[in-house]
């Protein structure tokens, strides 16, 4: 009796780039979580880049939709970590230099805000979101004294700046004096130090309780033609600042 056998099975063929294909996928999903993580998600893209290269790889092995689905998470971890950095970029220009004219301008003197603007401009009032106000008036021609500083300014110019609060908070005017910005013809501004003479100056630090109102002057050199000058207000670091510009 002869006894026949089976034919033996053929052999499986080893799937062909298949860990490839898995670490893109694990990579491109490191990559997608981490994208939003500011600092950690510039390693969590290099690892979605490394994913890219091998699902590359894997896409001419047996496991081409694996690696398929890999290589699209890695590219979107690498988008989305660009814009995620882009945001967070922006957001810190914006907390360092602060916006510009955001709040309400309106005629100086007046509690009620006004149309958003531009650039206010003398006698107009800037009020912030937050309710704190400033006037700032005409410009007034002075005459610096014997001892004030700078010596040798060719023109002199004071402005009378009132602080209006309308916080619900005590605040410090000398938050606005510090560091302030002015230019006149383009070019900075000189602020006068003329404590013994008509145009004062000087630093200006008062608190002003809610409700309440602060005057203070303060003066620049200018040309000795009259010209465009520009004043900027910015009551706490990465606020919003005001730029007033007009003829002194």
């Amino acid at each position: 009796m002869t006894v026949h056998h089976a034919p033996a099975p053929p052999p499986v063929k080893p799937a062909k780039f298949a860990g490839l294909a898995w670490s893109a996928l694990i990579l491109g999903i490191v990559g997608v979580v981490g994208s939003p993580i500011i600092f950690l998600n510039n390693l969590t893209a290099v690892v979605a880049g490394v994913g890219f290269i091998l699902g590359l790889i894997a896409l001419f092995g047996s496991k081409k939709v694996l690696a398929g689905i890999g290589l699209a998470l890695c590219v979107a971890g690498i988008v989305f970590t660009v814009l995620a950095q882009r945001a967070a970029v922006e957001k810190l220009d914006e907390i360092f230099d602060g916006t510009t004219n955001q709040g309400q301008v309106g005629n100086a003197g007046r509690g009620e805000g006004g149309v958003p603007a531009d650039a206010p401009t003398w006698e107009k009032r800037y009020t912030w979101e937050d309710g704190l106000a400033i006037d700032v008036s005409a410009p007034a021609a002075c005459e610096p004294g014997e001892f004030a500083s700078p010596s040798n300014a060719e023109r002199a110019v004071k402005f009378t700046v009132t602080v209006t609060n309308g916080t619900g908070e005590p605040f410090n005017t000398s938050v606005l004096t510090i560091g302030g910005e002015a230019q006149f013809g383009g070019i900075s501004a000189e602020e006068v130090f003329d404590s013994s003479g008509e145009c004062g100056g000087g630093l200006e630090s008062a608190t002003v309780l809610p409700g309440k109102t602060y005057t203070y002057t303060v003066a620049y050199a200018v040309g000795a033609q009259p010209g465009e000058m520009q004043l900027v207000f910015q009551p706490s670091f990465g606020s919003d600042k005001a730029i007033y510009v007009g003829k002194a």
